[in-house]
C-alpha cells in the first residue's frame, strides 16, 4: 500500500533532516509517544509487518535509539533472521522514498529464525499495537525458536529461576500478588542507597506474556543531572559485569516509575543476575562501552559510573560474589 503525504512528510523530516520525536511532537502539537506510533506504523506498512513486535527496531532504523536501545536492536537483528530481513526490506523502502537519508548499517546475521509478525489478512497490511509500552508476542514457542537459535538457556530455565510458572503453565505470584492482566510480580528487590546518593525504591521482577520485566520505582534522583550524565538500571551478575536494561528519566520530582521490559537477548542473563543497580554513568563511556561489547558479540557490560542504589535478588544467593559495581 503506498505511504500517504503526512507518512512520506515524517520519513523526510527524521530520516533526511534529522528531526527527532520531540522536535515533531512541538511542531505538530501532539506528544512524542504519537509521534512514536506514526513512526512505527509507517514502518510496519513498509515492511509488511509490525516492527517493534520483539524489539523496538522502529526507533533504532529511524535513528531515535539511545545506546541502550541501539544495542539490543542490534544483538536482536544478529540472532534473529526474519528479523533481519524485515529490517532490510524497511530500508531498502526507506532509501528509495527518502534518497538522501542517514540510514543505519545493519549487523550482519548470526543465524536463527523465528515466525515473523502476521499480517491482518482483511486489510493485507501489518497488525500494530495500539498506544502504551512494547508488548512482546506472547506465544511461548517464539521466544524458545528464538533463544534456542541464539546459544542461550531455554526460557522455561530462565523463568522457573524466578518460580514464574506452577504446574498448570499459569503466571503465579511467588513473592508478590498480580500486577494486572496476565502479569505477576514474581521477585521484589529492594534498592537502598549508596554512597550517601539518598536514591532508593524497588525494582520489581515480573513476568506477562512470557516476557520478563522490571518495574522500577525510584525517589531521590537530580531530575536535571549534568548533561554529559545518564541514570541507567542495570542487572548484575558480578560486582564488574551486568547488562544495562535501558536509561532511566526521572519526572520532574525526582522520581520514576516505569516497566522496563527485558529484552530476549538478555534472558540468560537475568537468570544468573545477582543485584539490580542504578548507576548515574557518563553517557560517552557507556556508549563506547556497549558499542565495544556488541561488536565483539559479547553480552555483558563493564560497570561504569557511579552507583546510586542496589539491591540483592533474594533468588539469587547461590554463591559466588554478590555483586555491586561502581563506587
Amino acid at each position: 500500500m503506498a505511504l500517504k503525504q503526512d507518512q512520506r512528510a515524517l520519513l523526510q523530516l527524521v530520516c533526511e533532516r534529522g528531526q527527532t520525536y520531540a522536535d515533531l511532537a512541538e511542531l505538530l502539537g501532539v506528544s512524542e509517544q504519537q509521534v512514536r506510533e506514526r513512526a512505527r506504523a509507517t514502518l510496519a506498512e513498509l515492511g509488511g509487518a509490525d516492527p517493534d513486535a520483539d524489539v523496538d527496531l522502529t526507533d533504532y532504523l529511524l535513528g531515535q535509539a539511545d545506546p541502550i536501545g541501539r544495542a539490543d536492536a542490534v544483538r536482536y537483528l544478529q540472532q534473529d533472521a526474519a528479523a533481519h530481513d524485515l529490517a532490510e526490506t524497511i530500508l531498502t523502502k526507506l532509501a528509495a522514498i527518502v534518497p538522501g537519508a542517514r540510514l543505519p548499517k545493519l549487523p550482519a546475521p548470526r543465524g536463527g529464525r523465528r515466525v515473523a509478525a502476521a499480517a491482518d489478512p482483511t486489510e493485507g497490511r501489518a497488525k500494530v499495537e495500539p498506544a502504551g509500552p512494547r508488548q512482546p508476542s506472547s506465544r511461548r514457542s517464539t521466544l524458545i525458536a528464538g533463544l534456542a537459535a541464539a546459544g542461550v538457556i531455554a526460557v522455561f530455565a530462565v523463568l522457573a529461576v524466578f518460580g514464574a510458572f506452577s504446574g498448570d503453565d499459569s503466571p503465579q505470584a511467588s513473592d508478590g500478588a498480580a500486577d494486572d492482566a496476565g502479569a505477576s510480580v514474581i521477585t521484589p528487590v529492594e534498592l537502598s542507597p549508596r554512597g550517601g546518593s539518598g536514591v532508593a525504591g524497588t525494582a520489581d521482577f515480573g513476568v506477562g506474556s512470557d516476557q520478563l520485566y522490571i518495574d522500577l520505582t525510584l525517589d531521590g534522583l537530580d531530575p536535571t543531572p549534568d548533561g554529559k550524565q545518564v541514570y541507567v538500571l542495570w542487572m548484575m551478575l558480578n560486582d564488574r559485569d551486568g547488562y544495562p536494561v535501558s536509561i532511566v528519566i526521572p519526572s520532574e520530582n525526582g522520581g520514576v516509575e516505569q516497566r522496563y521490559q527485558i529484552p530476549p537477548a538478555a534472558l540468560a542473563i537475568a537468570g544468573a543476575a545477582r543485584s539490580v543497580q542504578i548507576s548515574a554513568s557518563t553517557q560517552r563511556e557507556l556508549t563506547n562501552d556497549i558499542e565495544q561489547a556488541v561488536s565483539g558479540g559479547a553480552a555483558l557490560v563493564p560497570f561504569s559510573g557511579d552507583a546510586l542504589a542496589q539491591g540483592k535478588i533474594p533468588l539469587a544467593d547461590r554463591g559466588g560474589d554478590g555483586g555491586g559495581g561502581g563506587g
